[in-house]
């Protein structure tokens, strides 16, 4: 394995039924319908293969709430809140699952998360300093959330931020040109799954 894969982890947010499949229960959002545009399951897939051959660290960070979302507090916070008014997210079904196509595999770290950040009541950061992770290359829908949410924690504790944006989607064209043009720049190096590719083969 390469030095680079060593110190690098690719992380996969929130690319779950509920948002990414047409009868998911949050898929209204309009993220559905940016994922099948923009090809975003497609090309998170050949990330996924590409890393997983190189031994780059794979990670998932997944929404999921118990039956009754005691996780969520009424008026705090209303994107997540938004999942109880759907019913959405519950741990355990196949809404919180990943599709077939980009399914976790063997050796796949996967984080359940109630939050807008993978970091937030998480214990990614523990797994990444343990793991000797300097590198993190950020995958998922939406960009404007928690890609967003997760490249500002992550810069802010010292990771090297990298975001896909071929690999990210978020509930319209708008709020993810938005992002990309004008508040990732600030966190990290908005990349490519191409530029990834060359990295790994260097």
């Amino acid at each position: 394995m390469s030095d680079f894969a060593k110190r690098s982890a690719l992380i996969v947010m929130h690319c779950q039924n509920d948002i990414v499949d047409p009868k998911g229960l949050y898929s209204g959002s309009g993220a559905f319908a940016e994922v099948q545009r923009r090809g975003t399951l497609e090309k998170i897939a050949a990330v996924l293969k590409a890393a997983r051959e190189k031994g780059m660290l794979v990670f998932y960070i997944n929404n999921g709430f118990r039956k009754g979302y005691p996780e969520l507090k009424d008026n705090v916070l209303p994107i997540c809140a938004a999942s109880r008014d759907t019913n959405s997210f519950l741990a355990n079904t196949w809404g919180t699952s990943n599709p077939d196509v980009i399914k976790p595999e063997d050796g796949d770290i996967v984080i359940i998360n109630t939050n807008t950040s993978a970091f937030s009541y998480t214990n990614l950061d523990q797994i990444l300093r343990a793991q000797h992770i300097e590198r993190l290359y950020l995958a998922g829908v939406a960009t404007n959330f928690v890609v967003d949410t997760t490249a500002r924690y992550g810069s802010e504790l010292g990771y090297e931020i990298h975001v896909l944006e071929d690999c990210c989607a978020s509930w319209s064209r708008e709020m993810h040109e938005f992002e990309i043009t004008n508040i990732l720049p600030q966190f990290g190096v908005v990349d490519s799954s191409e530029n990834l590719f060359k990295a790994l083969n260097a």
